[in-house]
Parts: structure tokens; C-alpha cells; sequence
């Protein structure tokens, strides 16, 4: 009887440390919109976000803009976590660094529309000359990050061409 009762004891001990390595719901949550990101054509970024709290854990989903088509160069932030001096982008949001080149006034409304149906862990949106960055706490779920995800290609689609134009490099002579 001893014997059983060691050889439990010894199979729960060795189990044990099993159950904690599981993931949690929300790391398998995080993993499934990672792996789809990858799968739709966008990436990781896990660099320091441009964000003053260093409290504040977020990831950047890039998407790069196509072929030659540049972005314009902008940064946006939610009033949540923005200064008061910054200028208003839309209620929720304020230009860390206004579009540059501006954008027209079709792209424009049609960012600022997009930035206030972005989810309230998203704080900030980057756009250079060929990426556009979404840095966000990753709390939504994977349902509804699916459907979304296509409006952020969208909007990735419609900033293309927004910037300077780049050149293609030519051959030597």
C-alpha cells in the first residue's frame, strides 16, 4: 500500500510542472492572431514601441506597403496615453507627428475613421515610407480579429502611394 501511495505521489510530482507549462487563454489566443498575421501577409514587431511608459507591453503588427507605392510618414497616439500639447488627429486620437507628406482629404477621413474603429488596446499608429505599424496590447479576440484584419489591409491599401515617390534603382552604365 505504501508503494502505491509513493509511486501517486511521484506520478503527480512529475505531472505537475506539465499543467503549468499549458498556455494560457490568452497566450493561445495572442499565438492564433500572431500565426494569422504571418499567414495574411503581415509581420512581428517586438522592438520598443514609441510609447513614454515603459509599463506599457505592446506589439506591433507591421504591414508593408507595396512594391514601389511609399506611405506617408505619421504617428498617431491615443488620447489615453498622449500629452495634452499634441494636437487632436480625432477625439480619440492626437498626431504625434502630423502625415508627411499630407495626405489628401479622402485618405484622411478615411484614416481617421479607421482610427476610431480600432480597438481601445491599440495606442498607437505608425506609418513610414514603407511600413505602417500598429502597436496594441493584442486583448481581442481571435473572432473578431479576423474580421478586422481586413480593414487594417485595407487601410494599408488605401495610405499606399501616399508618400514621396521612390525610384527604382537603375542599373550602372
Amino acid at each position: 500500500m505504501a508503494v502505491l501511495g509513493f509511486l501517486l505521489v511521484a506520478v503527480l510530482l512529475i505531472l505537475s510542472p506539465m499543467v503549468w507549462l499549458r498556455p494560457s487563454r490568452g497566450e493561445s489566443n495572442r499565438g492564433q492572431m500572431r500565426r494569422h498575421v504571418k499567414a495574411n501577409g503581415g509581420e512581428l514587431n517586438f522592438t520598443k514601441a514609441p510609447l513614454a511608459m515603459p509599463n506599457v507591453a505592446l506589439t506591433g503588427y507591421r504591414l508593408r506597403y507595396p512594391g514601389t507605392e511609399s506611405g506617408s510618414d505619421f504617428t498617431v497616439i491615443r488620447n489615453d496615453v498622449a500629452s495634452e500639447a499634441l494636437e487632436a488627429a480625432t477625439d480619440q486620437w492626437r498626431w504625434r507627428q502630423a502625415p508627411l507628406p499630407s495626405l489628401d482629404a479622402e485618405r484622411l477621413q478615411a484614416l481617421k475613421q479607421w482610427l476610431d474603429g480600432l480597438p481601445a488596446d491599440a495606442l498607437i499608429v505608425e506609418s513610414s515610407q514603407h511600413t505602417m505599424c500598429i502597436w496594441w496590447q493584442e486583448a481581442m479576440s481571435f473572432e473578431r480579429f479576423q474580421q478586422d484584419w481586413a480593414s487594417w489591409l485595407a487601410m494599408r491599401d488605401t495610405l499606399a502611394g501616399s508618400g514621396k515617390s521612390v525610384k527604382m534603382p537603375t542599373r550602372p552604365s
